[in-house]
Formats: C-alpha cells, sequence, structure tokens
C-alpha cells in the first residue's frame, strides 16, 4: 500500500498526556484537517474532566446523518500507548484524509479518558445535537492478522450491514464475534443507530473471544474465568502499559488491513432497495 498508515506512529505515542494532545493537535494540523474542541466534565461524585476532538463533514449547515468513527487518543498511564491507542489514531487520520479527497460525508471523534471510565465518551454523547447512522469505535488496531467486529445492535440497518457483509468481511480476513472487550462503544449503546467495536487482533485471540463469549454475561457479569482468558490472549501485551504496548512493536499492515477494510465498507454504493410484490 502507498500510503503510509503509520507515519504518524511514534509522535503520537507518548507517554505524557499533555505531549500526547500536542501531538494529535500537530498532526491534525499538518494533514490540513479542521477539528472542533469538545471539554467539559462528566460524573457528579467524581468529575472527570475530558476534552475531545471532533470532525464534522462540511459545509458544517448540513446535518444530514451520516457515519461517526472515533477512538481514545489517551493512554495508560506511563505507557507511550502505541497500540493502545495511537495506531487507531493513524487510521482514523488516514480515514479523514482520503473521505475528505473523496468528497464523502464522515465524522471522526478523538475521544479522551477512555481509561478513566470513558470520560470522553461520556462527554461527547452528553453534548452531541447531531445524528449519526452508525458509530465506529477503534480500539487496538497495529497488532494481529485478523479484524474482529463486534455488533451491539442495529446490525441490520443499512449502515452496520456495509461492515458486515460477508463477502467484504472475508476479503479483508475480518469477521463478527460475539465478544469483544469493554471501550468508548458503551458510551453510545442507549441512542438508536447501530454501534460496532472492531480490533486487530492475532487469529488465536478470536478464538478467545468466542469462547469468552460462551460463557456468557448475566447478572452477574462473565466467571472468573472469562477474566483469565483475556489475560492470556496474545494481544494483552499490547496493551494497558503491556511490554508490546510500544512503536517497534506495532505491525503496519494491521493497520493497513482495518484501513482497507474500513474504506472499503464507507465507498460502498448504497444497497439497492427490493421490491416487494
Amino acid at each position: 500500500m502507498a500510503l503510509d498508515i503509520a507515519k504518524h506512529l511514534a509522535e503520537l505515542a507518548q507517554p505524557d498526556p499533555e505531549a500526547r494532545r500536542a501531538a494529535l493537535e500537530a498532526v491534525l494540523a499538518r494533514e490540513g484537517l479542521t477539528w472542533e474542541v469538545q471539554e467539559g466534565t462528566v460524573g457528579e461524585k467524581n468529575p472527570m474532566p475530558a476534552r475531545n476532538y471532533c470532525l464534522w463533514p462540511e459545509p458544517a449547515e448540513d446535518e444530514t446523518p451520516c457515519p461517526l468513527l472515533c477512538a481514545h487518543y489517551d493512554a495508560f498511564p506511563g505507557s507511550p500507548g502505541a497500540n493502545d491507542n495511537a495506531a487507531a489514531l493513524c487510521v482514523l487520520i488516514a480515514l479523514a484524509v482520503e473521505l475528505r479527497r473523496r468528497n464523502i460525508r464522515c465524522a471522526f471523534a478523538f475521544l479522551d479518558g477512555e481509561e478513566r471510565g470513558h470520560a470522553g465518551g461520556k462527554l461527547f454523547e452528553s453534548q452531541r445535537t447531531r445524528d449519526l447512522t452508525v458509530v465506529v469505535n477503534l480500539d487496538m488496531c497495529g497488532y494481529g492478522d485478523t479484524v474482529a467486529v463486534y455488533v451491539k445492535g442495529g446490525q441490520r440497518k443499512p449502515a452496520a450491514a456495509v461492515f458486515t457483509d460477508k463477502k467484504r468481511l472475508a476479503a479483508h480476513n475480518a469477521r463478527t464475534v460475539r465478544y469483544i472487550p469493554e471501550g468508548d462503544e458503551t458510551c453510545f449503546a442507549s441512542r438508536r443507530q447501530p454501534v460496532l467495536s472492531m480490533a486487530v487482533l492475532p487469529k488465536w485471540d478470536v478464538k478467545y473471544l468466542d469462547a469468552i463469549a460462551a460463557h456468557g454475561g448475566g447478572l452477574l457479569g462473565r466467571p472468573p474465568e472469562a477474566r483469565m482468558m483475556v489475560s492470556d490472549m496474545e494481544v494483552t501485551d499490547t496493551m494497558h502499559g503491556g511490554y508490546k504496548d510500544k512503536p517497534e512493536w506495532v505491525q503496519p499492515e494491521a493497520m493497513e488491513q482495518i484501513y482497507g477494510y474500513l474504506l472499503d465498507a464507507l465507498t460502498a454504493p448504497p444497497p439497492e432497495k427490493r421490491l416487494l410484490f
């Protein structure tokens, strides 16, 4: 792939929160992307500040619903956060540039505070006034060979169906799963639009997700065995300060894989309407 999706990775993978935020602003500016800052606090008992960066399609007065792609830009304390979650930021930035070039409407949100109780996701939803066709949350997109796609609801709606089309999944070595560790997608579940969460994982880790899903959730949550399975997954070393959560462990081909899959889905023609006789 001619496009160097990982070109901003080292710059964005910084453990200091302020340096990481400044790096994101600098990268967005260099790429010619215009953003709105969304700032505030969430929570009454333990207020948590958050600062999000939102990219809305132009013209600004056109509020026709469109897809939203989001990813958290904060990192686990003390970690450079290369795979968790700078790799996803690079994918979103590359998509924002390409979709703008193609004049395809799509919104983007770089969310703060995922590692602090999803503060940025909660802030985004509390201040959002625009409707969306679908929300796609990216987390850990730089290590592995299989795109895992988790759909929380509305999978039959056309905006979600383009991502779960069987031919498209097969073409990009992607597959739907029935469980994925919690991320910012939980903040968007109260509205009617479909919500999808995506990650790139080694193929054997996807088998672990299948096994965890088989344990179910229930009122008491998942059993200790499920948590043990998560800790045994290879991708666990690339998140939350793991020793592989560094730029040298991120695989550009993993980022290219999910970029190609998302671009394919976002540029697909609308499904043909079936006539009923």
